[in-house]
């Protein structure tokens, strides 16, 4: 068998997540990855680990001020988490108790 083109490993898993579609369920991932550095250690403890499915990010608050400050500043937080993430990714945020 010859070696015809070399490939790093990098760019054969980056085909084959897209290949299969598996991008998109990849770069949710990262923004679920990316809260606690968006919002700060501090509110991210206080929070639920958030998880995100066809673009609504969905995070437990327990605390109903939190949940409500939260609320207030949902399009500036889903902003600075695509503008991280440097794609849309996340279009809107819901919190839930």
């Amino acid at each position: 068998m010859e070696r015809k083109e070399s490939q790093s490993i990098g760019d054969i898993l980056r085909l084959a997540f897209q290949d299969n579609c598996m991008q998109d369920r990849l770069d949710e991932c990262k923004a679920s990855d990316c809260w606690h550095i968006i919002v700060g250690p501090h509110i991210a403890s206080q929070c639920r680990r958030p998880f995100v499915k066809a673009g609504l990010m969905t995070v437990g608050v327990p605390n109903a001020a939190l949940r409500h400050e939260l609320l207030m500043s949902r399009s500036r937080l889903a902003r600075a988490i695509n503008s991280y993430l440097g794609k849309e990714v996340v279009a809107d945020i819901r919190f839930t108790s």
